[in-house]
């Protein structure tokens, strides 16, 4: 089970294992973000707003984030917004995410960002932000070495997600593996595979202890979200989506039976399981 490492004692826990590999959440986001099959880079598709993305995951504390600007759109002002939340994306409804992470998302109270410099929307620039553990939000550019302070009193005692708002100038961002240098500047995060086109559109995971009984099962890896994923060829479901995209993306096997995954396949709890043949006419279920 993934938990939120490195931080200090009594805060609370979650998916937050630094083993594994960083992008972009593939369900929650701005209405205007267009993101590549492998959620490494996020573009606005048009206007100057609705283009908030999150990680999928918790970040550690002094973990580095770096984003590199591939498109810059010289039309609007402002540029990149940075910085934390404690929301959990997954738990999030994409459709009531606001257009700006400032000063909108900020407001309510469990986001922590602010405004990069101007000289970090240029095309090709490379920057990385982190928090430090006395809540401290640093950040620097591949042109400044110097760290530069951004945010202060930022809550750790919590699980926190980076939060990114491709705003403004800013057209378009891909997410980097800084601990993989190659010419002083850091790799593509590592290749996670392409997703179920049936995953792109399915439901955030929920709450288990949410939920009233009923034939709903708590996922065994974050036992906090409901089972609603299936992995193929196997057919194991129980899992929720959340922990199912984080064995798949980071090529590891079914936790139950070791095989390789070919494919998750979303499972609305309750319903017949994919494949299975349903009843004709007054045929009762097998078993009813």
């Amino acid at each position: 089970m993934g938990s939120c490492l490195n931080r200090p004692q009594g805060v609370e826990s979650s998916d937050g294992d630094a083993s594994q590999p960083i992008f972009f959440h593939p369900f929650t986001h701005g209405s205007q973000v267009l993101l590549d099959e492998f959620h490494h880079v996020a573009e606005r598709a048009s206007s100057f707003h609705d283009g908030i993305v999150f990680t999928n995951r918790p970040i550690q504390l002094h973990e580095q984030v770096t984003l590199k600007i591939l498109k810059k759109e010289a039309s609007w002002h402002g540029g990149l917004r940075v910085g934390f939340t404690s929301m959990d994306p997954s738990k999030l409804d994409p459709r009531h995410l606001p257009p700006f992470v400032c000063p909108d998302l900020v407001r309510q109270g469990k986001t922590w960002a602010a405004v990069l410099p101007d000289h970090c929307v240029e095309e090709g620039t490379i920057l990385t932000f982190w928090v430090d553990q006395r809540g401290r939000v640093f950040f620097c550019s591949q042109q400044e070495a110097k760290s530069m302070c951004l945010l202060r009193d930022v809550p750790v005692r919590r699980c926190l997600w980076a939060v990114i708002d491709v705003y403004g100038q800013t057209k378009a961002v891909q997410l980097l593996d800084p601990t993989r240098p190659r010419g002083g500047v850091g790799e593509p995060a590592p290749v996670p595979r392409p997703l179920h086109p049936a995953m792109l559109h399915a439901p955030a995971c929920r709450d288990y202890s949410s939920l009233l009984g009923g034939c709903t099962e708590e996922c065994v890896i974050c036992c906090s979200h409901e089972a609603n994923a299936q992995l193929q060829p196997c057919g194991h479901g129980t899992l929720c989506h959340c922990c199912a995209q984080q064995v798949f993306h980071s090529n590891r096997p079914c936790p139950f039976c070791r095989e390789q995954l070919q494919d998750i396949i979303p499972v609305v709890p309750g319903a017949p399981a994919p494949g299975t043949r349903l009843p004709v006419g007054n045929q009762p279920w097998p078993g009813g």
